[in-house]
C-alpha cells in the first residue's frame, strides 16, 4: 500500500541517493549496511535506550527507500540486486523484532510470526501457478509494519503508555493483527489467481492434471 507513494517522492529519494551513487558505493553493499544498523538498533532496544534505538532503526529502515535509487543512478540495477535488497529488508525486520522480543516476548514473536505468514502468502502462489508480481491487495505490508514499529519506538522515548500497557507492546500487537488480516487477504486473492490460472492453463506443468 505504501509502495504506491514511491513515485511521489522519487525526486527526494534521488537527491538523498545521489551522494552515495557519486561515491561509487556498490548498491548491494549499500543495501547490506542496513543489517549492522538494525543490529545496533536491536541492541539499544534491549537496553531500553529508545532514543538511540529510534535513530538506528530509522537509518536501517530508510536504506530500503534509497538503495534502488543508488543502483539506478549508477546504471547498476540488476535482477539479483532487486532480489537481494528485499532479502535484506526482511532480515532487518527480523532483527528489530528480535530486539523487541527481549522486552515484550509474546507480542514481538506474534508480530514477527504473522509478518512472515503475510509475506509468505504472496510468493508461495508462484509454486502453484505461472504468475507475476501483481499489485496484491493487502494490509500490513512491510512498510506499514515498519512505520508502526518506528512509532512505537519513538513514543517509548517519552514513556507513553495506554491502559497500563507500554505503547510499543500495543503497537507490536497491532502489527500482528494487521499482518494476519493481510495474510488472509492474500490467501483469498491467491485463490482467485489460481482459479484464473486453471481456466487459462497457466498452472505449473508438474501440477497439471493429466
Amino acid at each position: 500500500m505504501l509502495g504506491k507513494l514511491r513515485p511521489a517522492i522519487s525526486s527526494f529519494v534521488n537527491i538523498i541517493a545521489y551522494p552515495f551513487a557519486a561515491a561509487k558505493i556498490n548498491p548491494n553493499l549499500f543495501s547490506f549496511c542496513a543489517v549492522p544498523l538494525a543490529i545496533a538498533a536491536a541492541y539499544f532496544m534491549m537496553q531500553q535506550q529508545f532514543y538511540f534505538t529510534f535513530i538506528f532503526s530509522v537509518l536501517a529502515v530508510s536504506i530500503d527507500l534509497f538503495d534502488g535509487a543508488v543502483a539506478r543512478l549508477q546504471n547498476k540495477s540488476t535482477l539479483f540486486g532487486n532480489y537481494f535488497e528485499t532479502m535484506v529488508d526482511k532480515l532487518v525486520e527480523i532483527i528489530l523484532f528480535i530486539g523487541a522480543a527481549f522486552l515484550f516476548p509474546l507480542a514481538a514473536i506474534s508480530a514477527l510470526g504473522f509478518s512472515l505468514f503475510n509475506s509468505y502468502a504472496k510468493p508461495r502462489v508462484a509454486l502453484v501457478i505461472i504468475t507475476d508480481n501483481r499489485d496484491w491487495p493487502a494490509i500490513g505490508e512491510h512498510g506499514e509494519r515498519m512505520i508502526l514499529l518506528l512509532a512505537g519506538i519513538l513514543l517509548s522515548i517519552f514513556s507513553v503508555s495506554f491502559l497500563g500497557h507500554q505503547i510499543l507492546e500495543l503497537l507490536l500487537w497491532s502489527i500482528a493483527v494487521i499482518s494476519l488480516a493481510g495474510a488472509f487477504q492474500r490467501i483469498f486473492y491467491a485463490k482467485k489467481l489460481i482459479a484464473e490460472a486453471e481456466k487459462n492453463g497457466n498452472v505449473l506443468p508438474y501440477l497439471k492434471k493429466k
